[in-house]
């Protein structure tokens, strides 16, 4: 048995059994040993490679590399996305934070403003209780 690799260019899908094993391949090119590349009906299902013209495959070239660049700023406008997210968590944490210090003000200036109105009240009565005993 020659375990050599060859190159075959399967035209039509089909699926070989080989010493027991289930073979299955798509059209495309594939490496394969020389036994299975020999088989008569591996030959009945591949040919030559396409042909491919310099103007095609320098088009091709060039939409590859466009399309890396787009990856690239695909990437880019990700992280950027990832960062703006991060710093709005963290904005968002110091609303949190700040409107949490506004609640503790707001309530100790509400028990202040009750102190202070008690306090208005008892000068209010003793104002009161001194206007009736300078009356009498």
């Amino acid at each position: 048995m020659d375990n050599k690799k060859q190159t075959i260019h399967v035209h039509k899908a089909f699926k070989l059994l080989h010493n027991g094993e289930h073979l299955q391949f798509a059209p495309g090119s594939y490496s394969v040993d020389a036994e299975v590349a020999g088989h008569w009906f591996t030959k009945a299902h591949v040919g030559e490679a396409p042909l491919v013209d310099a103007g095609t495959a320098a088009a091709a070239e060039e939409l590859m590399a466009e399309l890396g660049q787009r990856e690239k700023e695909l990437r880019d406008q990700a992280d950027l996305l990832q960062k703006a997210q991060e710093a709005l968590a963290e904005r968002e944490k110091a609303v949190q934070a700040s409107e949490a210090t506004a609640k503790q003000v707001s309530a100790e200036l509400d028990s202040r403003e009750a102190s202070l109105a008690e306090r208005e009240k008892a000068v209010a009565v003793a104002e009161a209780a001194a206007a009736k005993t300078t009356k009498k």
